[in-house]
C-alpha cells in the first residue's frame, strides 16, 4: 500500500516544481501559493509512504498530519484568493495564513501522541493518535480553506454569467477543477480517518492531478 502514497508524493513534488518555475518566470503569487501547497502534499504523502513501509514514529505522524490534514488546504485557498482578488487583499490573507500555520505547527508538534495507536500496518486514525485540540484545528483550517476554494469557483462562475469573456471562462474552469480536486482530497482524507489507507492514497493522487489541471488552466493561452 505504500506505493500509492509514494506515487502521490512524486507527482505532487513534480507538479510543485513546475509551478515554482512558473512563479520564478512570471512572479505570480498564486503560482507560489499553489507550489507550496503541493510541496506540503508531497511531504504528507512521503511521510505516509515512510510510515507504511518502515513503521510510524511520532515525527513521521506529525509530518503527515500537519502538512496533509491541517495547513495545506488554507494555502490552496490563498492561491485562489491571489488569483481572483486584488493583490493587497492577497497579501493580507498571506499574513493571516502564515500566522495560522505557525500556530498550527506549534500545536501539532507539541501535542502528546498515543504511541500505541502508531503501531499499525495502515495509516493511523488521527482520532486515535492526537488530541482533540489539534483535530479541531484540522477541521477549522480545512473547512475554511475549502470554502475559499469553492467560493472562488462560484464567484468566477457568477462573473462569467454576467460578462461572457474568454479570460473569465478560463478562470471559471480553472477554479472548478481546483475545487473538484480539493473535494476529492478532502473525501480521501475522511477515509484515512477510518483506517482506509489505500482509498486515501489513491484519492490523494487523483485529487492532486485534478488540481494541477486547474492550476495549468490559470495560465493564459498563446496569442
Amino acid at each position: 500500500m505504500w506505493v500509492f502514497p509514494l506515487s502521490a508524493a512524486g507527482v505532487a513534488g513534480a507538479f510543485s516544481l513546475s509551478l515554482s518555475r512558473g512563479w520564478w518566470a512570471k512572479r505570480r503569487p498564486n503560482l507560489l501559493a499553489w507550489a507550496v501547497a503541493l510541496a506540503m502534499f508531497a511531504l504528507a504523502s512521503g511521510a505516509a509512504a515512510w510510515g507504511l513501509f518502515w513503521g510510524w514514529s511520532g515525527g513521521v505522524f506529525r509530518t503527515y498530519y500537519l502538512f496533509g490534514a491541517v495547513i495545506n488546504v488554507p494555502v490552496l485557498g490563498l492561491g485562489s484568493l491571489y488569483l481572483l482578488a486584488p493583490r493587497p487583499a492577497g497579501h493580507v490573507a498571506a499574513a493571516v495564513v502564515a500566522g495560522a500555520a505557525l500556530w498550527a505547527s506549534y500545536r501539532v508538534i507539541g501535542a502528546p501522541l498515543n504511541q500505541a495507536a502508531l503501531i499499525t500496518s495502515g495509516i493511523p486514525a488521527g482520532s486515535a493518535v492526537i488530541n482533540e485540540g489539534s483535530r479541531a484545528l484540522s477541521r477549522i483550517y480545512s473547512y475554511t480553506g475549502f470554502v475559499v476554494v469553492v467560493g472562488g469557483a462560484v464567484w468566477s462562475a457568477y462573473r462569467l454569467g454576467r460578462r461572457d469573456q474568454a479570460n473569465l471562462r478560463r478562470l471559471a474552469t480553472a477554479n472548478a477543477l481546483i475545487a473538484l480536486g480539493t473535494l476529492v482530497v478532502a473525501v480521501a482524507s475522511g477515509f484515512a480517518r477510518y483506517g482506509r489507507g489505500t482509498v486515501f492514497a489513491v484519492g490523494l493522487l487523483a485529487g492532486i492531478c485534478v488540481m494541477f489541471a486547474g492550476f495549468l488552466k490559470t495560465r493564459p493561452g498563446p496569442g
